[in-house]
């Protein structure tokens, strides 16, 4: 049984309908690839299934259920993306965040012989398209961006726009498939452990994990980069790279990215985040802090976060309350943290949908 607080969601390509599913499910991700049947049934090679999959949305939505829109961007969809996109918003649906294609996993023996890795210029363009379509269809409430991990220096609008998306295999994320094998991230075909042969714990703790986690794999531009730990070098699973584990593709052979879209990413203003007003927010019911291991995360709908010692201990004050008064939690923590230092946690929290935004009251001291 799930409780109140699951973040389990389903993800499905909408051509068979569940039925008899827990209204205690986070959501259902349903992809829509193309604006058009054409690109959406070449995409996933089944005829009739654009009509339904737009069906199967649609019935999950009159159930009640939140529906996520997942649409993987190739060299084929990449100017549908705001098409997509608005289709995703008339249905009604919670939220779109894009994947982009890598040769990974399944992907990778499916894919040969067809363009679906998008090239930097296709990239840029859907990247452009995403970003009108965050400000156009408003009813999204701004939930539109990456679902994998893209590297910063492929387009600083991402930056700007708060679109990116990072990647936390191996340090507080896994995947396990049906079979029980523990792998970093739904891609990687490296299996570090079975359950529940084994318990996870175990397997998380494993010395062989740090093949991965000491960075020794990393290679130019990112190895000397200062957005390293921030940007993770993108994704990095390829199967079309030697080792077992790699910088993003789109990356490799560049330059370092600019001392100013470094600038962008470490001294961005907290003002770009903060409102004008004091907000009234509580926790979002989807909010759980993890406080069993060395390591202290915010776990929220869909994202862990990794929380330092003064987030969690703000974390902690926002959840043991109902309903929280931004300035009151500012008061709080005022003789050790500065005022911006706290809306900017707030903002960010308000961000990872791990707090529900009420309403604002009085201007905020400037």
């Amino acid at each position: 049984m799930l409780s109140e607080h699951s973040s389990v969601t389903i993800v499905t390509n909408g051509l068979r309908r569940l039925k008899g599913i827990s209204n205690k499910l986070a959501c259902f991700g349903v992809p829509i690839h193309g604006a058009n049947a054409e690109t959406h049934e070449f995409l996933n090679q089944s005829n009739g299934s654009f009509q339904k999959t737009l069906a199967t949305i649609r019935h999950y939505l009159i159930e009640g259920h939140d529906v996520r829109c997942i649409p993987v961007l190739t060299g084929y969809n990449y100017d549908q993306m705001y098409n997509i996109i608005g289709i995703a918003a008339s249905l009604g649906m919670e939220s779109i965040y894009v994947d982009r294609y890598e040769d990974g996993g399944i992907g990778a023996v499916n894919s040969r012989g067809y363009r679906l890795k998008p090239t930097r210029e296709q990239f840029h363009i859907a990247v452009g398209q995403i970003i009108q379509a965050k400000h156009d269809f408003t009813v999204l409430g701004w939930r539109v961006g990456f679902g994998t991990a893209i590297p910063y220096c492929l387009d600083e609008r991402m930056i700007i726009e708060g679109i990116t998306s990072n990647c936390g295999v191996g340090t507080y994320f896994c995947a396990i498939n049906p079979k029980g094998e523990f792998r970093m991230c739904n891609q990687s075909q490296l299996v570090f452990g079975t359950l529940p042969n084994e318990p996870i714990e175990a397997i998380w703790n494993k010395p062989t994990l740090d093949i991965f986690r000491d960075l020794s794999w990393v290679s130019e531009p990112c190895k000397s980069c200062e957005l390293l730990l921030d940007c993770t070098g993108g994704c990095k699973v390829d199967s079309n790279c030697s080792n077992k584990f790699c910088i993003d593709y789109a990356v490799r052979g560049l330059s370092k990215p600019v001392a100013e879209l470094v600038a962008k990413v470490q001294h961005r203003k907290p003002t770009e985040m903060n409102p004008a007003s004091y907000r009234i927010f509580r926790p979002n019911r989807y909010m759980r802090i993890t406080t069993r291991y060395p390591e202290k995360f915010l776990v929220t709908r869909y994202q862990t976060v990794k929380l330092d010692e003064t987030a969690l201990e703000m974390a902690q004050a926002i959840q043991s309350e109902a309903v929280i008064n931004e300035q009151a939690l500012v008061a709080r923590f005022i003789e050790r943290i500065e005022e911006h230092e706290t809306r900017l946690f707030v903002s960010k929290m308000l961000q990872v949908n791990a707090l529900d935004l009420i309403g604002e009251v009085h201007h905020a001291a400037p």
